[in-house]
């Protein structure tokens, strides 16, 4: 940890130390923290088209983007990826074909990892007590079909023995039961493969059309 000994903003938290690095200061729980930033001041990020102001809060919202090799906000980064995020998913739910009236719902990351991007979840029309969940972890999405409990007399049970059918020849992460229906999908393509075994999983597959010559 090295004391600043030149402040460029008025509060002295960022400044440059005796080897000419720039440093951020925050207190913490009665602790002074310091790190080793970037001094973004000449930079735009690439995100929202603007620069950084001299100030603490703004000097210190920033991140590298190594795809890039630039600067952005990481206020900012965290917002693409949030929409990214999203866009990947809606699109993969509506590339299976099924209206879901009450469309994506946000709901917390159970893992609390990847930048804490939130999971979402969707009822399928025709499959309504079915909740489907999908979020990233690490390197994976979490994807999931669930039963609400406790169930009730007549809920619907869910067809795991179908689901063990279905990714029988999957080798990844995967659970099956009575009240859920667990995969990791690597990859993209495959969250938009696997929602469609979820979509036959909840016996909601459309027949084939007829060929009439």
């Amino acid at each position: 940890m090295n004391d600043i000994v030149r402040p460029i903003t008025p509060d002295g938290f960022i400044g440059y130390d005796e080897f000419n690095q720039l440093n951020a200061v925050k207190f913490e729980n009665g602790s002074r923290i310091s790190w080793i930033i970037w001094n973004p001041l000449e930079n735009i990020c690439p995100i929202c088209n603007r620069g950084w102001d001299l100030i603490h809060t703004s000097i210190k919202d920033q991140h590298y983007w190594h795809d890039r090799k630039e600067l952005t906000h990481k206020s900012c980064f965290e917002r693409y990826l949030k929409l990214r995020e999203w866009s990947l998913i809606y699109n993969a739910v509506c590339d299976c074909h099924l209206a879901f009236p009450d469309g994506l719902k946000e709901r917390e990351n159970e893992y609390g990892a990847a930048w804490n991007l939130p999971w979402y979840e969707f009822k399928w029309k025709g499959a309504e007590t079915f909740t489907i969940v999908i979020g990233r972890r690490k390197s994976v999405f979490h994807m999931e079909i669930k039963v609400p409990t406790p169930s009730y007399p007549g809920t619907p049970e869910l067809e795991y023995r179908m689901a063990e059918k279905c990714f029988s020849e999957e080798s990844v992460t995967k659970e099956f039961g009575p009240t859920s229906v667990l995969v990791h999908a690597w990859g993209e393509e495959n969250v938009r493969a696997y929602l469609k075994k979820f979509v036959r999983i909840l016996g909601l597959e459309k027949p084939a059309a007829k060929v009439t010559e």
